[in-house]
């Protein structure tokens, strides 16, 4: 037992969790001090730290995701495990599904959040929104746009794709709309338009609104699609506003979560258009099997289809809460990204770095992607940062992967510690000149 003052003990409580040395840590009113009850996990036998490291030597983690998250989410993910027909986990589960609408600025969108990655998402486009044989439009700004399109092919639709002269830059918005243009003239409009908000290996911030209204004044009945894995909560997106269809992401990055929730919403005009729930080719992601499950619980009922990852859930909903506490609300959590985005890139700038991205207005809020000075490598920044307590990533683009390193600034490390991505910056500045 512990005594001392709440605030002390709340202290030690958080402490203990992230150390990751406790099972479970319960407060207790023990008047006039209050009591903290702990019960330790033992360690012997163990190949390793639990969570890979010490917790005073862990390095801080600054790739583009999964990312510095905060203590509480981290309590939560944590916690002691619940049914899935807990009342407690609905509630959480409830909260969650509502906030998500919330976090897409949409009031009539239907959220589904699903255990999985992220690229979970790929394949309910394809299996939910499409059939083999539809024509899908993908604006191509690196790696993981064309992963997407591998799936599009693997699945089997027609796929076209409107690419950037060069990584680092955006993609031709008057090649896009002439590509709908011709499709529509010719009597076969694209089935989807597929826009990334954010490809993670070169930063480049779709330009999102203008190409929402360029599809609906060319094609209004085409799909629009956002795989928003690297871009969703911290870079604008206003569903209903733009029009848009269809949004799939992650919980680990702006959300502020572990990995392993994939999260997704779909606009009335999908769910009224998608198939029964026979006639998709898929058994896990099939959205038609989870939309009574997400409305169940969104009505507080119990409801079973598969096991939900129900620590990620009770995360999830803590990581909404304090996005949504954010000033502003989502608009101010917007606005701390961008100012973050403007102050690392002031900096770098100072420090005679250069982005991959051509331009700082085309580049991501949530993540940078900055090219090696001269005379140093992959070899000489990234294992250097991490002895100095960070790890960032190196580049991913296969045309340049070697020229240029990333690192993320989002969620905890944006709202409540910008105090780390200074320090980051400083140790980055020693590296480059050393």
């Amino acid at each position: 037992f512990f005594f001392g003052s709440p605030a002390s003990a709340t202290m030690l409580r958080t402490s203990l969790l992230r150390t990751g040395l406790t099972r479970s840590v319960r407060a207790a009113s023990a008047p006039p001090a209050q009591a903290i009850f702990v019960r330790c996990i033992s360690t012997a036998g163990l190949s390793a730290p639990i969570n890979g490291y010490e917790e005073s030597k862990r390095p801080k983690l600054f790739i583009p995701g999964p990312i510095e998250m905060s203590p509480e989410v981290l309590a939560a993910s944590g916690s002691g495990m619940r049914s899935f027909t807990d009342t407690t986990l609905m509630e959480d589960f409830g909260k969650s599904l509502e906030m998500t609408r919330k976090t897409f600025l949409t009031k009539t969108g239907q959220p589904f959040i699903i255990s999985g990655s992220g690229a979970m998402g790929w394949d309910a486009v394809c299996c939910n929104l499409m059939k083999k044989g539809d024509k899908v439009l993908q604006v191509n700004s690196g790696f993981f746009s064309t992963r997407f399109e591998h799936t599009y092919t693997q699945y089997g639709m027609e796929l076209h794709s409107v690419g950037a002269a060069k990584p680092g830059v955006r993609p031709d918005n008057g090649a896009i709309e002439k590509a709908l243009k011709d499709a529509k003239a010719a009597g076969k409009p694209f089935k989807v338009l597929s826009i990334s908000g954010v490809d993670t290996s070169t930063a480049v911030l779709a330009d999102l609104k203008a190409l929402c209204d360029i599809s609906r004044a060319t094609s209004p009945e085409t799909y629009i699609i956002v795989d928003a894995v690297c871009s969703a909560a911290g870079e604008e997106l206003r569903m209903d506003d733009w029009g848009i269809d269809f949004v799939m992401t992650g919980s680990q990055k702006a959300f502020g979560v572990p990995p392993g929730l994939c999260i997704l919403i779909a606009s009335q005009r999908v769910m009224a258009e998608m198939p029964p729930v026979d006639e998709i080719p898929n058994y896990f992601v099939n959205l038609q099997r989870w939309l009574p499950i997400m409305k169940n619980y969104e009505a507080r009922q119990p409801s079973y289809f598969a096991t939900p990852a129900v620590q990620l859930i009770g995360a999830m909903r803590v990581g909404l809460e304090q996005m949504h506490a954010t000033p502003g609300g989502m608009e101010g959590y917007f606005k701390a990204h961008r100012d973050m985005k403007t102050s690392v890139h002031n900096q770098l700038d100072n420090m005679g770095l250069k982005l991959l991205t051509d331009n700082t207005t085309i580049a991501s809020n949530l993540l940078s992607t900055v090219r090696y000075p001269k005379g140093k490598g992959v070899g000489d920044v990234v294992p250097a940062m991490k002895e100095r307590g960070w790890i960032i990533a190196a580049g991913l683009h296969p045309d340049c992967a070697g020229e240029y390193f990333r690192f993320g600034h989002m969620g905890y490390s944006v709202t409540k510690k910008p105090e780390y991505l200074q320090a980051l910056l400083k140790d980055l500045d020693a590296v480059c000149k050393a």
